[in-house]
């Protein structure tokens, strides 16, 4: 019962001490105190037992104490087991005292967690609850503690009269024997107690740090837990960023593609306007010798009309002529204006692509619809011509400012051409920028593409080495499971081994008791039997003395028959005999008391048997014949057997072995 409450109170005040260490709320406080005051009115109950036990102890010793004429062995020791008793008590109590401030201690710890926690309402009721069967424990705890001040007085009174009554209590060889060998069992048993206290406290201290070997691996377990966990997340952050990579440059590809099919276009276009040009320039050479031949053409018409008008007055043959010519001037003017109007054509189908306004086209437009109305004049001035020679000069201003018209037309378009010229070359300029500043993104896009592989070989070293890492982490993991599993399993194996251990202890304890009675009985019983042998010793040798004396008279008185000795010397051998058997048992006698009666009984019935031998020996004259013819065996006294003391010896000699084997 002591044993179990012992490791109880520590297994308390260890996990008191872990979990001081470790922060825990002050739910699992009160918990814990619950348990403990438990534990506390459990432990109480055991002491009140084991103090109506010491006081029913008490009644039975008060009267041995009083009397210090009575104290024999059995009340010294009661007297003993009854101090020890005492002892156990108060360290029992004072265990208990502690116990209570302890837990005093962790409900004030555990109000002021409650004050933090704002968790008043439930927590605290339950506290003050508790205190009210701690204040119980405590009145009890002082109620045993008084009981045990009265008894340790009744130890101080019993030790003052065994100390004055020592001299006549071991006066007597049989009580100091007896007391001297209660002494011997007495630290015989307290060796035991400090064995078995010491062992318990190497179990105790090795049940302590394999807790502490266990509560270290969980630290650990829940530190690789975290780096687990912090890996795992990690890890994650890395895929997404993988991912993030892998998206950016799967769009960095598209977007290249696409810039490097712009590329591919503005090129084709540059070609296609470059091919554009040339046909320009071909064409702006081809409108220029037309205008040459145009304006040639009006030198012409200008000489002939200039002629027509100086010959207005000759005959109808030069009027023929000029009819000719004016005739060729038109197919001219047809063929300038074909040729007009193909330039015209080729120029709109060139410009088309290149978007030219809506009023350009107009005014070409308005330019042909002119032509062809003049075309239409000069036919009908062709037909009139006959008629209307008069009118050649008004004809001939006309045609001048059609041609003056028509220069400043071709001047117009030459400047319109060149201004686009000037265009397409600042569109070249701009096509070749854009196309240096795609060339210069699309080696930006590779250097950064490269700069994102590289990041990404590095992710990849990265989440190579947190996958090495996270395997390395579960592999300590099983570890240390593994040996988790095997501390606990040593644990449960240590603890059933504490528990056979404490079991056999027990029976240890039971044993001990039991081969301690049976020596002491079988103590008894030896001792009991020396004590008969010595007697049967003394008894025989006594019977022996008396024997040869008995045939020594006898033999005188054989002998004085023989001679016819008087009747008065048989009277004085009769004396001889009397008083040599009362000093051969006067010497033969031990110092004890009960055998010297059981001696002089016995030397008193052979002196009553040599009376009645004697006296039919005087009566009968006539027997000192017959005794002659018997046979005497003449019986010296011998020394008793050793084989018997050499046995008694072996029997006290294996009572000793067995009582140091069973301890």
């Amino acid at each position: 019962m002591d044993i179990e409450s012992i490791q109880e109170g520590d297994f308390y005040l260890r996990e008191k001490r872990g979990d001081g260490r470790n922060g825990e709320g002050a739910t699992e406080v009160l918990t814990r105190v619950e348990l403990g005051v438990a534990f506390g009115s459990e432990k109480l109950l055991n002491l009140e037992i084991l103090l109506m036990q010491i006081a029913h102890r008490a009644t039975e010793i008060e009267p041995l104490v009083l009397d210090a004429e009575s104290i024999s062995a059995e009340s010294a020791e009661k007297v003993s087991e009854f101090d020890l008793l005492c002892c156990i008590l108060d360290s029992e109590v004072t265990g208990l005292e502690n116990f209570v401030g302890s837990i005093e201690m962790d409900i004030g710890n555990a109000a002021k967690m409650a004050s933090d926690e704002d968790s008043v309402s439930g927590v605290s009721s339950k506290l003050q609850d508790a205190t009210v069967p701690l204040k119980q424990m405590q009145d009890l705890i002082s109620a045993i503690r008084s009981q045990s001040a009265n008894f340790n007085k009744l130890i101080d009174t019993s030790h003052d009269n065994s100390g004055a009554s020592e001299d006549g209590g071991y006066e007597n060889g049989h009580v100091s024997s007896h007391s001297a060998m209660h002494s011997e069992g007495k630290r015989n048993i307290l060796q035991m107690l400090d064995q078995s206290m010491a062992s318990e406290l190497d179990l105790g201290k090795k049940l302590h740090d394999s807790e502490s070997v266990m509560e270290e691996l969980k630290l650990k377990l829940h530190h690789s837990e975290n780096e687990s966990f912090f890996l795992e997340e990690s890890v994650e952050a890395i895929s997404e960023r993988m991912f993030a990579a892998e998206n950016a440059s799967e769009l960095f590809l598209g977007l290249s593609k696409e810039l490097i099919g712009k590329v591919n276009t503005i090129q084709f276009d540059l070609s296609a306007s470059i091919s554009r040009e040339g046909d320009l320039k071909s064409k702006l050479e081809q409108s220029l010798t037309k205008d040459i031949s145009n304006s040639t053409l009006k030198q012409d018409s200008e000489k002939v009309t200039w002629e027509a008008l100086q010959s207005q007055a000759q005959p109808d043959a030069e009027f023929l002529t000029l009819q000719d010519k004016f005739q060729q001037l038109e197919e001219w003017l047809r063929e300038s204006k074909s040729g007009l109007s193909l330039t015209i054509a080729s120029l709109g189908a060139n410009e088309e692509p290149q978007n030219m306004p809506r009023s350009d086209m107009s005014t070409f437009e308005n330019i042909v619809n002119d032509l062809k109305d003049a075309t239409v004049r000069a036919e009908s001035r062709t037909q009139n011509a006959e008629a209307k020679c008069k009118r050649l000069s008004h004809t001939n201003m006309q045609l001048n400012e059609e041609l003056k018209s028509l220069k400043s037309q071709g001047s117009d378009r030459a400047g319109l051409l060149e201004k686009r010229l000037k265009e397409s070359d600042t569109q070249l300029e701009h096509a070749k920028a854009s196309v240096e500043a795609i060339v210069e993104q699309q080696s930006m896009l590779k250097s950064s593409m490269s700069d994102m592989e590289q990041v990404i070989e590095d992710l990849k070293e990265k989440y190579l080495k947190a996958e090495t890492r996270a395997e390395n982490a579960e592999s300590k993991c099983t570890l240390l499971t593994d040996t988790n599993l095997e501390l606990s399993e040593e644990l449960s194996f240590l603890r059933g081994r504490v528990e056979s251990l404490e079991n056999s202890l027990h029976k240890a304890n039971q044993l001990k008791m039991s081969a301690a009675k049976d020596i002491g009985i079988k103590t008894k019983t030896i001792t009991d039997l020396v004590a008969k042998l010595a007697l049967e010793r003394e008894r025989l040798h006594l019977q022996i003395v008396t024997l040869t004396k008995k045939n020594k008279i006898l033999a005188q008185k054989c002998k004085e028959n023989i001679n016819e000795v008087a009747p008065v010397n048989n009277k004085v051998t009769a004396n001889e005999g009397e008083e040599r058997p009362t000093k051969v048992i006067e010497e033969t006698v031990p110092d004890s008391s009960p055998t010297q009666t059981k001696v002089k009984r016995t030397a008193e019935n052979l002196g009553e048997e040599e009376d009645e031998m004697t006296a039919p020996l005087e009566d009968k004259p006539g027997a000192c014949s017959t005794i002659d013819t018997i046979p005497v065996r003449s019986i010296e006294p011998t020394v008793l057997n050793w084989k018997c003391i050499f046995a008694a010896f072996l029997v006290l000699l294996a009572a000793a072995l067995v009582y140091l084997l069973y301890q």
